[in-house]
């Protein structure tokens, strides 16, 4: 659009065409942190700018990704398999100590644990042993070796019944038996008894602790040992 010519043949301003004009340039967004980091720059010149400070912070630090392994479980120990039994045969009783005289009877003969499992064991056994009279006795049986069992506490005798607890520690075996022969004795008593015969209730209590840490309990079934005095 143009502007018109005026009279007199004077000629007026003319404008450029509409189509021709140039647009004010915006500023950049640059130019922009350029002013406010320069602005700030005059306000602090005896320091630093705290918005030039974190922005240089937060495009300083790197991003660490860790990543913490799980500790590996560990390996269950092997389970322990075994069988015991006792072995009839026992015919004698000792004095306390393995002394005589000998007094004859019925008895287990010995202790018989069978490693059923496909490793070995290697451990410790423990055992108990308790003989409980049946009826009225007037002296009591008890427990005096069960090799190659150790003894850790002799036989005590309290109302004619004894208890008495054994250990062993060592190997055995898969498919193998390990035997423990038992020798009893009986109370010494100040009126020794005279032709009777007592019955004992005998109990067994087994506990296997193996070296990797597993274990395991029996409880054996005994026969009930008898003694002719």
């Amino acid at each position: 659009m143009f502007a018109r010519v005026g009279e007199a043949g004077k000629t007026g301003r003319c404008a450029l065409p509409v189509s021709n004009r140039q647009p004010h340039p915006e500023p950049t967004l640059g130019a922009q942190l350029s002013e406010v980091l320069n602005e700030e720059v005059g306000k602090e010149e005896s320091g630093f700018s705290r918005r030039r400070v974190v922005a240089g912070v937060a495009w300083s630090l790197p991003v660490i990704a860790t990543a913490v392994a799980a500790p590996a479980a560990a390996a269950s120990p092997p389970p322990i398999s075994v069988t015991a039994t006792w072995g009839a045969g026992g015919t004698q009783y000792t004095t306390v100590g393995g002394g005589n005289p000998r007094m004859s009877g019925t008895c287990p003969a010995k202790l018989s644990i069978k490693n059923t499992g496909a490793s070995s064991f290697t451990g410790t056994i423990s055992m108990a042993i308790t003989l409980t009279p049946v009826g009225t006795v007037l002296a009591g049986i008890g427990v005096e070796s069960l090799q190659p069992a150790t003894v850790t506490a002799p036989s005590t005798f309290k109302a004619h019944a004894s208890s008495a607890t054994f250990s062993y520690s060592g190997s055995i075996g898969s498919g193998t038996t390990l035997d423990f022969p038992i020798r009893f004795h009986y109370e010494s008593v100040s009126s020794k008894p005279k032709k009777v015969s007592y019955s004992y209730a005998m109990t067994t209590s087994l506990v296997l602790t193996s070296n990797s840490g597993s274990s395991a309990s029996l409880a054996p079934t005994t026969p009930d040992p008898t003694i002719n005095f």
